[in-house]
């Protein structure tokens, strides 16, 4: 359903520390402009550990919510863009001619498969993928969260009063700020990497559709490592281009990254120089992604330094506040 002129709708992402925060109004049904933006740190990081530790989540959401009422910022229809590390994400094929009640029961039987535990209970979902020449079978994306995950950021929320309809995942919010922003032929490949400082992401999307995920995290390079931030420029870009390499191959989606349509970078640890060095290997249009590329800003918005100098870095929460579905 899209939303009607004059809805207004906020975004809001929190990645470890760092908070940022847009509104949105529809001036038309193509067409939104922003309303407000921000982005500051918070005296914590949301993660794994912390999400289960009630008294951070009161003083994370009491810090956002002094945060907001100094800046007279009342929140709208907002939607959180939940960091794709604390859901787990699979892509099934399956039988065109399963029956409702037998796609549900397969769905429920591969999410027990990757669950952390067989006590937990999770919150899924799952899409059809139209899958091109195939009538015999359908391919399935399974999001699922673990439900206490969900009830502990329902503390955060009520802590720092903040009135979230919708939680998002950020791999999807990131997809929704690009296909906003850019012209996308259709049937064009697509891959989407996310560099920050604990976790480097990549998406694939084919002709508009969710096609793989996967996520590379430090521990995965050295046992010692614990941040990406501490590796040079050459082995970042060392990593992410072999990542990409094995990704698209193991998961069929190309023979080689060259055939790759588009790629686009995001994330808090992007840099020129990655950039650069990723265009001068590869014959393929790279860009940053610029989520104020199409939308335009109210003269009310005043836009720091930071946000202006490294406009990629809102991806995530622009996409969220994107989104129309609730």
């Amino acid at each position: 359903m899209k939303e009607s002129k004059g809805a207004v709708r906020s975004g809001i992402f929190v990645s470890e520390n760092d908070l940022k925060i847009v509104e949105i109004e529809r001036t038309a049904p193509s067409q939104v402009r922003i309303t407000k933006i921000f982005q500051t740190s918070l005296d914590s990081s949301l993660n794994l550990l912390s999400v289960q530790n009630d008294s951070t989540l009161e003083e994370m959401g009491g810090q956002i919510r002094e945060i907001l009422d100094a800046l007279n910022i009342r929140l709208n229809k907002a939607v959180f863009a939940l960091d794709s590390s604390f859901a787990l994400i699979k892509k099934i094929t399956v039988d065109n001619d399963l029956s409702e009640e037998d796609l549900i029961d397969q769905v429920d039987w591969e999410v027990k498969q990757f669950s952390y535990s067989p006590d937990d209970e999770y919150i899924v979902d799952f899409d059809r993928i139209e899958r091109l020449n195939s009538d015999s079978v359908q391919d399935l994306v399974i999001v699922s969260v673990r439900e206490k995950i969900v009830q502990q950021l329902r503390k955060l929320f009520r802590a720092g009063r903040l009135s979230v309809g919708v939680i998002d995942l950020d791999i999807f919010a990131a997809y929704r700020a690009v296909d906003f922003n850019y012209d996308l032929r259709p049937g064009e490949d697509i891959a989407i990497i996310d560099v920050s400082h604990r976790v480097v992401k990549f998406t694939l999307i084919r002709d508009g559709e969710f096609y793989n995920y996967l996520e590379v995290v430090p521990a995965k390079v050295s046992e010692q490592l614990e941040s990406f931030t501490s590796l040079d420029e050459n082995n970042l870009f060392n990593l992410i281009s072999t990542e990409l390499k094995k990704f698209v191959l193991n998961s069929r989606f190309s023979d080689q990254i060259e055939n790759i349509s588009r790629i686009f970078l995001h994330g808090n640890l992007v840099r020129e120089n990655i950039l650069e060095m990723l265009r001068n290997n590869y014959n393929v249009r790279i860009d940053l992604i610029n989520p104020f590329r199409e939308i335009k800003m109210t003269q009310s918005v005043t836009v720091d330094e930071k946000i202006s100098a490294h406009p990629e870095t809102f991806a995530v929460c622009v996409g969220a506040a994107l989104r129309t579905k609730s």
